[in-house]
């Protein structure tokens, strides 16, 4: 599959552009987007400065479940700001977030759509939100030298394309392994926020679907397949 990217000014939402335009191997990058979203229904800030971009999976007999992305996506993030950033400052947090000295900096969207998938990216490089339930932070707050949008997304769609071979390639152990490297709170006691129940556990790693297994005081293990998760205060 060939890789390109297209450039915006403006559009409503990367995620649905992309979906309207369903090409393996095509990304769209906005300098601003008017209706842009992230997960679960909520708005997604999207001031000119930050990266707003998607791309388009379809699905292959030789790659694993679609949902899998995330941590294949999440790995290239990771990868993509550490050509900026000192990788022990950057972490990854349960299920799709990236983050700056303990603060979110980077975001995952993925939707079903057509035979495949679109992943949608959001990193903060000029400006962050603030009063966020989970504090967030950008380049420029971290007294980061900020890079274009264009140059970011042209890394990030580079190391998207690597990590989805090693995940085509040597399976779904090898990009959950990635991503353990990097992941925050593995081993401490975190909040899983499920809706209408919040369950308290220690991060016990990945299954191999990718759901994060909770430890509970019994010893048992609860996998957790969606919901939100925060570190409890004196846990690091």
């Amino acid at each position: 599959m060939s890789r390109r990217i297209v450039e915006l000014a403006e559009t409503a939402s990367t995620n649905d552009w992309i979906a309207a335009n369903p090409q393996d191997g095509l990304w769209v990058r906005a300098d601003r987007q008017s209706a842009g979203r992230g997960r679960r229904g909520r708005s997604w800030t999207s001031d000119i400065g930050n990266l707003f971009a998607s791309t388009y999976v379809r699905a292959r007999p030789e790659e694993g479940p679609l949902q899998q992305l995330s941590f294949v996506a999440a790995n290239a993030l990771h990868a993509t700001a550490a050509r900026w950033i000192a990788a022990s400052r950057l972490s990854l947090k349960w299920p799709n977030d990236l983050l700056l000295d303990g603060k979110k900096l980077a975001g995952i969207l993925l939707e079903s759509s057509a035979e495949g998938v679109v992943v949608g990216f959001g990193m903060n490089l000029t400006h962050h939100p603030d009063g966020t339930e989970f504090p967030a932070t950008s380049f420029a707050a971290a007294g980061i030298s900020v890079p274009g949008a264009s140059e970011v997304c042209a890394m990030l769609a580079e190391a998207f394309d690597a990590h989805r071979t090693t995940w085509r390639e040597s399976g779904f152990a090898a990009t959950r392994r990635d991503w353990l490297a990097h992941a925050t709170g593995l081993g401490a006691k975190v909040l899983a926020r499920l809706g209408n129940e919040d369950v308290t556990g220690v991060f016990d790693g990945l299954g191999s679907d990718g759901a994060l297994h909770l430890r509970l005081q019994d010893g048992t293990i609860r996998p957790i397949h969606a919901g939100e998760v925060f570190m409890l205060k004196g846990q690091g």
